[in-house]
Formats: structure tokens, C-alpha cells, sequence
């Protein structure tokens, strides 16, 4: 049976290689002035936030996933810099942002459909690819956003191949926070 207190979301795996460069920013001093930082084995690109689902709707949706999945070929991903959620001066969120390629935007949207189809609510938010890096600005001071998209200017050279759509288990309390549960590939190139 399902843990009905454990969220689960739908993603794309950020390459080990990948993961290692995103958190080479957290050494910033600058960054310790927020709440919490990812840890690095949890960076990830979330496709859909399931949240608290009932053993029914999960078995759906590892059912159905994977003949919806192999219609989409593995394709490549890019860093796009730095970005923020919310004030810019005092953000919620820090985030590595993705660009946004139609590959991405078609398999976000056929997986929301899954889910939906399972009987999950729609994300009413626009998707806006991203991998976040750091939570809630807790300093008086303003946020060197400036700096740190200066800092992160390479990152547009970053780019991976993806293969699979991953399930994630939320582990409150736990580091790494998120527990790979199960994949789902892509058709192969």
C-alpha cells in the first residue's frame, strides 16, 4: 500500500556531472544567506508535482507513463543562467533556468495530461523549466542577483541528453530529500 503522507512528483535526472557544476555555486558566500540549498543528489527538472496520491492513481500512472513515454525520442537539454522566483532583491526562489525547447514543453505537457487522466488536479502556473538551487532569502541585504548571473554565465555551455522521466518520493526530514522510485525511458536516438 501507498504511504498517503509521501508526495511524489514526476522529473528529468540532472546528470551527475551536471549536478556537480550547479553546486559549485553553493561555495558563493553569498548563497549561505539563504534558508536552505539543495543538496546536490536532488537536483532534478520537476515535469509534474503529484503531491499525496492514493495507491490507485500511482499503479495508473506507472501503467499508462510508459506507452505515452516511448512516443517521445531522448533529446538534449540546456542551462539557460541563473534565475529567481519571486522579488529579485529578496527571492523565494534561486534556480539554475532551463531553455525552454519544444521537446521539453511537449513531454511536460503530455505527462501533466497523464496525470490528470489519473485524476490529479492541472498546474494551473505556466511550466517554467528550472533546477532549483536555493530557498527563501533570509538577509536584510539585497541578493547579488547581478553577481551571480555574471558567475553563471557558462552555464548556457551546459547541456545533457534525456533519456527518462524519473518518479520521486519527497523524504521529509531526509538529505538527499528525494528517493528515486522508478524509471521511465525515453525512445532511444
Amino acid at each position: 500500500m501507498v504511504d498517503e503522507q509521501t508526495h511524489y512528483f514526476l522529473a528529468l535526472p540532472v546528470p551527475e556531472s551536471v549536478r556537480k557544476q550547479l553546486h559549485e555555486l553553493t561555495a558563493f558566500p553569498e548563497l549561505q544567506n539563504f534558508k536552505s540549498m539543495t543538496h546536490v543528489d536532488d537536483y532534478h527538472i520537476t515535469l509534474f508535482f503529484l503531491g499525496g496520491v492514493d495507491e490507485g492513481q500511482l499503479t495508473q500512472l506507472q501503467k499508462n507513463l510508459p506507452s505515452m513515454l516511448r512516443h517521445f525520442s531522448a533529446f538534449d537539454v540546456q542551462l539557460n543562467g541563473v534565475a529567481v522566483f519571486g522579488n529579485e532583491n529578496w527571492p523565494r526562489v534561486l534556480f539554475a533556468d532551463v531553455k525552454k525547447i519544444q521537446s521539453l514543453m511537449d513531454l511536460q505537457a503530455a505527462v501533466m495530461e497523464k496525470c490528470v487522466d489519473a485524476g490529479l488536479k492541472k498546474e494551473k502556473r505556466p511550466f517554467r523549466p528550472h533546477i532549483t538551487i536555493a530557498k527563501r532569502w533570509k538577509h536584510k541585504e539585497i541578493c547579488p542577483i547581478e553577481t551571480l548571473q555574471s558567475e553563471t554565465r557558462h552555464w548556457k555551455d551546459i547541456h545533457w541528453q534525456v533519456q527518462e522521466v524519473g518518479l520521486y518520493a519527497v523524504r521529509l526530514g531526509q538529505l538527499p530529500r528525494y528517493q528515486f522510485v522508478t524509471r521511465f525511458p525515453l525512445q532511444s536516438v
